[in-house]
């Protein structure tokens, strides 16, 4: 998934948690965060320390991988062989 934003990052973390059945304070309980932090980076995470995105991230699941903007990552898995 290609994020351009903190927004669209928000919201795929949002989407991520709700979907493992984590509330607010669930996540926070696993990563040492309150709930009012978890919260902040889901409304603002424009505002958010890096350090808390990566507890986030954690706690939900989530992996973060950089290309750079001349690679997709779509061109790595085409099959280059020929029957």
């Amino acid at each position: 998934m290609l994020i351009r934003s903190p927004k669209e990052l928000a919201l795929l973390i949002v989407s991520q948690r709700k979907k493992r059945k984590l509330s607010q304070a669930d996540v926070g309980k696993l990563v040492g965060l309150k709930q009012q932090t978890i919260s902040e980076f889901e409304l603002r995470p424009e505002g958010s320390q890096l350090s808390t995105l990566f507890l986030i991230l954690s706690a939900v699941n989530l992996d973060i991988k950089i290309f750079a903007k001349d690679e997709t990552s779509s061109n790595k898995n085409i099959w280059k062989e020929e029957w």
